[in-house]
């Protein structure tokens, strides 16, 4: 709008002296003169509606231009505060992705750890359930073993109560045939005495003292043999108690053989 006004000022001096020259020749002059006068007073007042109508078109252009020019400068001026608002907002959106990948990195790595402690904690409970059920089959292993072993302790026990007792019935049973054998011998040799006495035959004669002598070389034998057989029975019975003790010691050692494997294809 600021170029309007002068060109409008500068219109109007032009018309208003040329009006002014009108009208002063029509005061001069009369007749043709006068339609002379209000012809070209006519052509003035048309130049200067034309001059005002250009000047009211150059002021309309100059305010279009202005127009145009602050409408190209307010939209230079919002593209780049949208520029800037697109900047900062993907700044903002830039920060806020920046927070919440750290955000989700620290979730993660709390994620993470809560893991690892549960399972370490689970590796921990395992190792010590492993450890227990180790233990408490070992105990069950040891506990038979024991049992096994107590129970052998006891037969052999009773074993050797037993062999004690065969043994002392053998030495009874050997004293009393002992003693059956003397007696039987003095009576023996005491009736040969008397049968040679009735025969006049003395007991110091070659022949007396060779029936005396046949008669204990025969009981010294049957001692001998009793002595023999009492030994035979005495190594059988101490034979049995030592197999009996070589059998447990055996089963004993079966069974711990057994147990260890069964220990190591269960644990291993």
């Amino acid at each position: 709008m600021g170029g309007i006004a002068p060109l409008v000022t500068t219109a109007l001096p032009l018309a208003n002296s040329v009006i002014g020259t009108v009208r002063s020749a029509n005061a001069g002059q009369s007749g043709a003169a006068a339609q002379q006068a209000a012809a070209q007073q006519a052509a003035a007042e048309l130049e200067y509606k034309r001059q005002q109508d250009a000047a009211q078109a150059a002021a309309a252009q100059a305010a279009l231009e202005q127009k145009y020019r602050e409408e190209a400068a307010a939209a230079e001026r919002n593209a780049q505060a949208a520029a800037v608002a697109r900047q900062q907002q993907a700044q903002l959106e830039a920060e806020a992705q920046a927070r919440q990948w750290a955000h989700d990195a620290e979730l993660r790595q709390r994620e993470q750890e809560l893991q690892r402690q549960k399972d370490e904690e689970a590796a921990a409970a395992a190792a010590a359930a492993r450890a227990k059920e180790m233990d408490d089959f070992r105990s069950s292993q040891e506990q038979t073993l024991a049992q096994l072993r107590a129970s052998q302790e006891q037969a052999v026990r009773s074993k050797e109560t037993d062999t004690q007792t065969q043994l002392a019935q053998l030495t009874a049973a050997a004293d009393s045939a002992e003693q059956r054998r003397l007696a039987a011998l003095r009576q023996a040799v005491g009736k040969t005495r008397a049968g040679l006495g009735a025969r006049g035959v003395s007991a110091q004669d070659g022949s007396g003292e060779a029936i005396l002598l046949g008669l204990t070389n025969s009981s010294e034998t049957e001692r001998k043999n009793a002595q023999a057989t009492d030994q035979l029975k005495r190594a059988a019975i101490q034979q049995s108690l030592d197999e009996a003790k070589r059998r447990n010691l055996l089963e004993l050692s079966q069974l711990a053989d057994r147990q260890r494997l069964e220990y190591m294809s269960k644990f291993f």
